[in-house]
């Protein structure tokens, strides 16, 4: 049964490619399971969640790990946007960026020189730290209306890495264009899915409780071009993509997604080999009955355990880096510090996607007697 239409199109007509279970914490307030979905009018691949906004507007407030300043998520942000800045602004321009995460591209937009800067996020604590570093910062999200006063007011508004998110993004999308000057430009970054069939990292890693939107380039054109932005620039980096779009008065073109259906069906078809070994290595775990800590409390670890044999183990506690997390409940027992880890014995598990040979490294260095196992 259908969940929730196109978020490009809206259309109702849809091919399911395959269902996603995570054990998502009951705190979380979002659904165990969805189904990655083809529409048959766009080509636009999504999950067909149950969520409703209410449900990711908790989530996004009170469960956003993002402002972790131990973590490098955005620190190379203003480096690869460099080129683009000098090309389609000037010092003086009039810039807004929503969704900040942990501030870092703002505060680097300020530093040099881009000092009519304006971040927003969701949460208290990310719109704190930046107007801490003097960034003008304000609470909202992109589905707030624009104040009559904001509107037509920018030269350039970001969005890094939140459309993937977005359960409405056609809403979210026209706030942007109403934000912006008649000329101005919006920059976005996105991973593009529409590359990753021979990428070989975990299924969590693109589909997970947070990515609800798969796009590429051609899905994205398809979604600005109803808004008239048009798509005048575009850097890759990697699977990630940045584009820029120009708001105009034109009428733009519309283009069916080929690639993404395709590329994904690939992708997930090479994962069953990849899943088999995870299974199987979890099943030794639980055979030998290792009392084990679980490093890492992401996508991965929901993952594993609604997959995998991982939730009949003996764990004995969870473990991140992450540091907003640290302190926090999940599934009844605290999340540690990896310091936690000194003292104890038993068998350190990493589930880590993209970390997990630094993780261990980081363990050795600690001269810690747990044996270590990555998944």
């Amino acid at each position: 049964m259908l969940q929730r239409a196109c978020p490009v199109c809206n259309g109702t007509k849809q091919t399911v490619i395959q269902n996603i279970k995570m054990n998502v914490p009951e705190d979380y307030h979002l659904p165990v399971q969805y189904d990655v979905v083809a529409c048959a009018d766009c080509g636009m691949v999504y999950a067909d969640t149950a969520a409703s906004m209410e449900d990711y507007d908790w989530y996004y407030t009170h469960c956003n790990f993002y402002g972790d300043d131990s973590k490098d998520d955005n620190s190379e942000r203003y480096d690869w946007m460099e080129e683009l800045l000098e090309k389609y602004l000037t010092k003086d321009s009039v810039m807004l960026e929503l969704g900040a995460g942990n501030g870092r591209y703002a505060i680097a937009l300020k530093r040099n020189g881009y000092a009519r800067i304006t971040a927003t996020d969701p949460s208290g604590e990310i719109v704190e730290r930046l107007q801490k570093a003097g960034v003008n910062a304000y609470v909202t999200n992109i589905y707030a209306d624009p104040a009559s006063d904001e509107q037509g007011k920018y030269d350039a508004v970001f969005l890094f890495e939140v459309a993937e998110h977005l359960l409405l993004p056609q809403r979210g999308i026209a706030n942007i264009a109403a934000l912006l000057r008649m000329g101005g430009y919006f920059m976005l970054s996105v991973p593009d899915y529409s590359l990753i069939a021979e990428d070989t990292c975990n299924i969590p890693n693109y589909f997970n409780l947070e990515h609800i939107n798969y796009f590429s380039e051609d899905s994205l054109d398809t979604l600005m071009a109803q808004y008239q932005l048009k798509r005048v620039d575009q850097k890759r980096l990697g699977a990630d993509l940045i584009q820029v779009y120009k708001k105009t008065t034109e009428e733009l073109m519309r283009k069916r997604d080929e690639k993404t259906e395709a590329a994904v069906r690939q992708y997930l078809s090479r994962q069953q080999e990849r899943q088999a070994q995870i299974e199987a290595k979890v099943g030794q775990l639980q055979k030998q009955e290792k009392e084990l800590f679980i490093l890492g409390t992401g996508s991965y670890v929901m993952s594993l355990l609604a997959t995998t044999a991982l939730g009949d183990c003996k764990i004995l506690g969870f473990v991140d880096n992450n540091r907003i997390k640290q302190g926090r409940e999940m599934y009844g027992r605290l999340i540690y510090a990896p310091e936690y880890l000194l003292d104890k014995h038993g068998t350190v598990v990493i589930c880590s996607m993209l970390y997990s040979t630094q993780i261990k490294k980081q363990l050795e260095d600690m001269h810690t007697e747990n044996e270590i196992v990555i998944l």
